[in-house]
């Protein structure tokens, strides 16, 4: 009864079948796919809180299952730095399944508002 992806066009892999279909699976598996994201609610982040500034590009941080969201956690500190975008909620089964993630912070700004950009793979 319904479908399932993001509704958006990079869902369709375009792979054909020997029949020439497309559609279906890439045979990729999500929980080991890098990917770049900017980190939401950084400036009610406990790091943020704390510190009053950023982490600085290089640092690395831990991906973890918060509460209700999936954190970026600062490697040394254990503080919270924001939360990933709910399109990667999906790392949370991956994660209940024992993969982990590690971070590196790519780019960072204040204005107009606290913005934490992370680079993540799979570890």
């Amino acid at each position: 009864m319904g479908s399932t992806g993001s509704g958006r066009f990079t869902d369709y892999t375009g792979v054909r079948d020997a029949t020439g279909q497309t559609g279906g699976e890439s045979g990729t598996d999500k929980c080991e796919l890098s990917f770049s994201c900017i980190l939401e609610d950084v400036g009610q982040a406990s790091y943020y809180s704390t510190h009053g500034s950023l982490p600085t590009i290089g640092t690395t941080v831990l991906i973890q299952l918060g509460q209700p969201r999936i954190v970026a956690v600062h490697s040394q500190s254990g503080l919270e730095c924001g939360a990933l975008p709910t399109q990667f909620n999906y790392l949370a089964a991956c994660m209940n399944d024992g993969h982990s993630y590690v971070g590196i912070v790519t780019r960072v700004t204040t204005t107009p508002l606290p913005l934490i950009q992370l680079d993540v793979r799979h570890i």
